[in-house]
């Protein structure tokens, strides 16, 4: 009796400790994904992003595509950022509710803003499932910001009419 309560001690333990790991894990992975993005490298690149201005797809590859090295780097590498993300949240190895509490919903407007160059760029170039995990991130992100503020649907669709292309 005694040796069977020591295995089942030492059995709810394991299990105890192997949780606190896994949830360890998943707050390092989420510091490790999201240090780069709130840094303030990582916000100029975003705010630059988020300034970026263009008529049509044309216009925007021959401002900020191949021939601009430095700019193509920056709103490919956020777009990327927001692609590993979907990856680890559609994995389920990272929540999205702790991406969006760590930053994840700037991911919302970054996508509305950048969906006409994505879908070109999955027209034209690189097929239908180019940044097709940013943009599910993009959609957590909205529905996890919807479920705390509902009003955010009118500031979305304010942000949509108003913005600038």
């Amino acid at each position: 009796m005694v040796a069977a309560t020591g295995v089942l001690v030492a059995a709810i333990y394991y299990i105890i400790n192997l949780r606190h790991n896994m949830k360890a894990r998943e707050m390092e992975i989420c510091r490790l994904f999201t240090t780069d993005f709130v840094s303030d490298q990582g916000m100029q690149k975003y705010a630059i992003m988020m300034t970026m201005e263009w008529k049509d797809y044309e216009d925007f590859m021959e401002k900020y595509g191949y021939s601009n090295p430095e700019m193509l780097g920056k709103w490919v590498s956020i777009l990327s950022h927001w692609e590993t993300w979907g990856v680890l949240i559609k994995s389920k190895i990272i929540d999205a509710d702790k991406i969006y509490t760590l930053g994840g919903y700037g991911a919302i407007r970054g996508w509305e803003k950048f969906r006409d160059i994505v879908q070109s760029r999955r027209d034209i170039t690189w097929g239908q499932d180019y940044m097709i995990n940013a943009e599910f991130c993009a959609q957590e992100m909205l529905k996890i910001k919807m479920r705390n503020d509902a009003s955010f649907k009118d500031k979305l669709e304010t942000y949509k009419t108003t913005r600038k292309l």
